[in-house]
């Protein structure tokens, strides 16, 4: 008869405990979740909508638009090179670039395109936060 009621009561205190551990876990884990929409331009270029989703492990960014600013002319080129670039505690570091060759209509504009991958390291070894980021 002690069994009937020693088990339940046991299996009932395991559990308890068991979710205290969980909540503990789950209280002391951070997931830090940065997205960043830029656009902006240069006397020559324009660039819309570019994204930075930035998570504990990963980095993905792209899905902008860029574009030549021409006055009515239409120019072909054969070869462009791109970087989105961050200064990240006073150093220079590329997050993505991107280089087209062949004939290339700058009269609509063109996709960045995407790329993921995990964040640059800070000096402490740890991943990168918008905190660090000085500069884009």
């Amino acid at each position: 008869m002690v069994h009937k009621i020693v088990y339940p009561v046991l299996i009932f205190i395991v559990c308890v405990l068991l979710a205290i551990v969980i909540s503990l876990n789950h209280r002391n884990a951070t997931n830090d979740f940065y997205h960043l929409r830029l656009s902006g331009e240069s006397p020559h270029w324009e660039i819309n909508g570019y994204q930075l989703d930035l998570t504990s492990g990963i980095l993905k960014s792209g899905n902008g638009k860029l574009r030549f600013k021409t006055r009515g002319n239409v120019y072909t080129t054969n070869y462009f090179v791109f970087e989105m670039n961050a200064v990240i505690n006073d150093k220079d570091t590329t997050l993505q670039s991107k280089a087209v060759s062949g004939p290339e209509d700058f009269k609509n504009e063109v996709d960045t395109g995407a790329i993921e991958g995990p964040p640059p390291i800070t000096k402490d070894g740890k991943s990168i936060t918008f905190k660090d980021i000085d500069k884009i």
